[in-house]
């Protein structure tokens, strides 16, 4: 299991191409905030260790105390990148696969920079690397923004993006008004069934999940300057170069500590609502994003299929509130038209709170129960004891030693870890470049 490749890419040729004020002005009238965002290396292994926990049924990662998603609200919160906001799907059209089509935005294209209706990466990369092309401003727009979709909306494994997505970047303004958020969530829960369902590589917005977790379960790196903290949007301006540090620089990024983290949670250290008390909470874009999130909504991915995101399935993420979901319906279908897409959107989609009913039939832990019997295989060869974490034989990696915790007033998530005969410092294996 690997990421396929990361969006520092993109950062790193923004800050190349921003100075170019065509170019600047054009991507953000599109992406806005999103583009002051500028994030460094990200902890691999805490992905993998989340993607262990993804439950592609429901889009949900099943912890052991709980279920718990990436809803609307968070993605806006953390990207600024609004849901729902705008009705236009982002535009696919095959005829920009026709070499004298595509040719009108990448003048330089020949046939053998084109493979079964996609573009390579490669060729992409000599509108925004080569000098001589800077002077052509329009184009360089073109290919950036093609090129951030190639991260954030799809991957291919073959390093290519289809030419039908030049239809997306043919009239600039247009592109503004397209529903950026909800095609960039679908594409990460498509990246994530895929991954679980068929393996390969990660795609999608995957870096995404690390700092979502932060702000959920406070594992994975703190933010060292606590004053950006509230007044930040997108909420990812946290964690730029200078905000954040290694914890325990050793250790806490290897993929095994990274699962203890998950694995280890329990209802009460859980920030079910991190977002209440944010200054951003009455911004017309998050004010759609968190009525959205207690909907049942359909969600396009780029081969035209739905994937759904359920509302239901997090209640205490979205009032604090523990409420039981009821059987999600299999009858959903994958195959939504964009005629009925759009009709469901100017209904407001299903509200989810028909679909959850209080603890008067059972408690939520008798609920959670039944439900983690089904899945006990997902969950690591280890027990609760008191305050002490008990590992079965399968848990610890060879040279990872667990600190005893003898106080009962230090919480398992606290615990230090070690590993013996190595000098302390920065582990320069725990990132991809």
């Amino acid at each position: 299991m690997r990421v396929h490749d990361t969006f520092i890419t993109v950062f790193k040729i923004w800050k190349d191409i921003v100075v170019i004020l065509p170019v600047r002005d054009a991507v953000v009238n599109i992406f806005r905030q999103f583009m002051d965002i500028c994030l460094g290396n990200f902890d691999n292994r805490k992905i993998q260790a989340l993607i262990e926990h993804w439950w592609s049924a429901t889009h949900t990662f099943l912890i052991p105390c709980a279920k718990i998603e990436v809803t609307p609200l968070d993605f806006t919160i953390l990207t600024s990148l609004s849901i729902g906001r705008y009705p236009t799907q982002v535009s696919y059209d095959d005829t920009w696969s026709i070499l004298s089509n595509a040719r009108q935005l990448l003048p330089n294209i020949d046939f053998s920079h084109i493979m079964s209706g996609n573009i390579s990466i490669a060729h992409m990369w000599t509108y925004l690397t080569i000098a001589a092309n800077r002077e052509d401003d329009i184009t360089i727009a073109h290919t950036f923004i093609i090129f951030m979709m190639e991260h954030l909306r799809f991957q291919m494994a073959n390093d290519t993006v289809p030419l039908g997505y030049l239809a997306v970047v043919a009239d600039l303004d247009s592109t503004a008004q397209y529903d950026w958020g909800s095609a960039i969530l679908a594409s990460l829960y498509h990246g994530l069934d895929t991954v679980v369902t068929t393996g390969g590589a990660i795609t999608g917005f995957v870096q995404l999940l690390t700092y979502w977790f932060y702000e959920y379960c406070g594992a994975g790196h703190p933010i060292v300057n606590e004053e950006v903290k509230f007044p930040a949007y997108p909420y990812l301006k946290e964690w730029e170069r200078g905000n954040k540090r290694i914890t325990n620089g050793q250790a806490t990024n290897l993929f095994i500590l990274g699962r203890y983290h998950i694995d280890h949670r329990t209802i009460e250290t859980i920030t079910w609502e991190p977002w209440l008390d944010s200054v951003v909470f009455e911004i017309e874009n998050v004010l759609t994003a968190k009525l959205l999130s207690c909907k049942r909504m359909p969600l396009q991915v780029p081969n035209g299929n739905c994937k759904y995101y359920l509302g239901d399935r997090c209640w205490r993420q979205l009032d604090g509130e523990a409420r039981i979901p009821l059987d999600y319906q299999l009858s959903m279908s994958l195959h939504i038209s964009s005629v009925v897409l759009h009709e469901m959107r100017q209904a407001g989609f299903l509200d989810c709170e028909q679909f959850v009913v209080g603890e008067e039939r059972e408690t939520y832990a008798l609920y959670w129960a039944e439900q983690t019997s089904e899945v006990g295989y997902m969950l690591t060869d280890s027990q609760r004891m008191g305050n002490i974490d008990m590992f079965g034989p399968t848990t610890l990696s060879a040279g990872i030693t667990p600190v005893v915790v003898t106080s009962a007033s230090v919480h398992s998530a606290s615990q230090d870890f070690s590993l013996p005969g190595e000098v302390e410092g920065p582990n320069p294996r725990w990132y991809i470049k």
